[in-house]
């Protein structure tokens, strides 16, 4: 079972690890990424970053997606590093009631909404899209943080996540 579905353009970290997995009480992670799915190097630096006893896959959106089917009594977090990803995982079947946003940190082209949410117009239609398909959304980097709704985030900013139109 999926005890968290996460955006973190981190993947792996401490907040997933020491926050998290503990507070929810993981026993695997699922990262669905098909760059880092397909470079040997950072999948190594990622199953290296996880625990002893926590269990990991690493894989394509279309891979995790059908390993999420056979999860029975897993307690398991599944990272996404951006909404795109998150979208097709959605289009492929994925059931995904509430989303976490974690991390999408500012980088050249995005614009920042608070410290840790930065998007793009891309970034921004594959959310809008997301929103339609019914799933809630909110923004808490770490278990013991308020949950901030992504649609107060972007009326405080003046941005719509909701469908044009």
């Amino acid at each position: 079972m999926i005890v968290l579905t996460r955006i973190d353009d981190r993947l792996i970290h401490g907040q997933v690890v020491e926050g998290w997995v503990n507070y929810l009480k993981a026993s695997w992670i699922l990262v669905a990424d098909d760059r880092v799915a397909a470079n040997t190097l950072q999948r190594s630096i990622l199953e290296i970053s996880v625990p002893q006893g926590l269990k990991v896959s690493i894989g394509t959106v279309e891979e995790i997606c059908c390993q999420v089917r056979t999860f029975v009594k897993e307690r398991a977090i599944l990272l996404f590093s951006n909404p795109a990803d998150v979208l097709r995982a959605l289009r492929l079947g994925l059931e995904c009631p509430v989303l976490n946003i974690g991390g999408m940190h500012y980088v050249p082209g995005k614009r920042k909404l608070i410290d840790v949410v930065a998007v793009d117009d891309v970034d921004l239609e594959a959310l809008r899209e997301i929103t339609a398909q019914g799933v809630q959304i909110h923004v808490q980097s770490v278990p013991t943080q308020k949950r901030l709704a992504l649609d107060e985030l972007f009326l405080s900013r003046q941005v719509s996540c909701k469908q044009k139109g």
